[in-house]
């Protein structure tokens, strides 16, 4: 773990340094210590994601966020704008004085490219074809889904969410693009607690109302999916009213195994221990609950299509050599590799996979900006560059958007979402 994680070799050396010196970590280490953290989710401690979030908001209180790491932060409104005035912004990237200045009052490494921005984002693409407006019917589909895109396929690669539209509604799906905030995952990074759960409860309250209205909720970006389906339940079956609820009684506590798997364990003895007074216990844990339980990876909702014989995929690319890898988001959402398993299963396919257990290409979505994140982004990522370019004849496609603008820019190479292959 310690050729991939920054974060837990540098606990351990401030631990040996307190213990040797017999004075704790000062603040200016600690700050440090957390900010080395992607929350890419692999570290094997549950609580210690949870800790890293609760410190990130606290410094965030007591020192505030730097403008440029609020404004990084901030994909919605930096994709919103981007999009909006792309005829604008995009031709002056190729102004010398221009680049510069942005990297420099945004703290951007020099190295790192700026995005471009489509003319049109996903969203407003949506709208034109009346995907925002609900559907109480089916439209003449077999079934419907609300489709939350995120903000990368929303504004920066719109290409990802039409192919989503467009496969979904050529097997007879309905698909409704319901009004959405960012999933806060980029905000939570920056000790933004007020703004993230405001943004939270939003997404939360449009989202169960598509549910209770018939819909299956569908993320395609593994972030957003990671977020609804992990952090955001973390500690939920712990609260007083899911415990109520579940009809364990006065004497016992009903704890999650994992999947839909529970344990009854003593109340006295773990009441203590076990409670809901994480980073999102202000929102109501029953809601949290049922959204966690609502949302489904896109690839897993396209792959159990599939399994039934009923999924209809544009075959072009089947005989197209092809490398995959399995973002870190995806992995800890425990469901397998579902893009991986349906373009595997295709006839004459040839597809690899590539990437061990707990390799990561490094980006840490908006931290890989940063100038002060880029030595350690490359550090991440090199021991997955170097797999990469020994597929040199292969088509590098993986479900990250971020790991997308990672590979693009540190191998040269167009990277695809398997959405636009299928």
């Amino acid at each position: 773990m310690e050729d991939d994680c920054l974060f837990f070799p540098e606990l351990y050396r401030l631990q040996d340094q307190a213990d040797e010196s017999g004075l704790p970590p000062n603040t200016r280490e600690l700050r440090n210590l957390i900010d080395l953290c992607t929350l890419c989710g692999l570290c094997p401690c549950q609580d210690i994601k949870m800790l890293i979030l609760q410190a990130k908001a606290a410094f965030s209180d007591e020192k505030g966020i730097p403008l440029s790491s609020r404004m990084l932060s901030d994909i919605e409104t930096i994709g919103r704008w981007g999009t909006t005035f792309s005829q604008v912004i995009n031709p002056l990237k190729g102004l010398k004085p221009v680049v510069p200045l942005v990297k420099k009052a945004l703290k951007i490494h020099p190295q790192r490219d700026l995005p471009g921005f489509p003319k049109q984002s996903f969203f407003l693409w949506a709208k034109k074809k009346g995907l925002d407006i609900p559907n109480p019917g089916n439209r003449g589909c077999t079934s419907k889904v609300a489709y939350f895109a995120g903000c990368s396929a929303g504004y920066l690669f719109p290409e990802v969410g039409k192919a989503a539209v467009r496969l979904l509604e050529r097997n007879g799906i309905a698909v409704y693009v319901p009004t959405q905030e960012c999933c806060s995952m980029p905000l939570i990074m920056e000790g933004d607690k007020t703004t993230s759960l405001k943004k939270i409860a939003a997404n939360m309250e449009r989202l169960l109302q598509c549910v209770q209205d018939g819909y299956d909720i569908v993320c395609s970006c593994p972030t957003c999916g990671y977020f609804f389906k992990k952090l955001l339940l973390e500690n939920a079956y712990y609260s007083e009213a899911f415990q109520e609820q579940s009809g364990a009684g006065s004497k016992a506590m009903k704890v999650p195994l994992g999947g839909q798997r529970f344990t009854l364990v003593s109340r006295g003895s773990y009441r203590k221990l076990l409670k809901d007074d994480g980073y999102f216990s202000s929102l109501d844990p029953l809601k949290r609950i049922k959204l966690s339980n609502s949302v489904t990876d896109l690839g897993e909702y396209l792959l159990s299509i599939y399994l039934k014989g009923d999924l209809n995929i544009n075959r072009v690319y089947q005989d197209v050599p092809m490398v995959y890898y399995a973002p870190c988001h995806l992995r800890e959402q425990k469901i397998g590799q579902p893009y991986y398993s349906l373009l595997k299963s295709l006839e004459g396919s040839d597809i690899i996979q590539i990437g061990e257990a707990m390799e990561c290409c490094g980006m840490g979505g908006h931290l890989g900006y940063k100038k002060s994140f880029h030595a350690h982004t490359l550090e991440i990522g090199q021991p997955l560059f170097k797999r990469f370019l020994s597929e040199k004849n292969r088509m590098i496609i993986t479900d990250c958007l971020s790991c997308k603008i990672q590979f693009e820019q540190m191998l040269a190479r167009k990277v695809f979402h398997p959405l636009e292959l299928l």
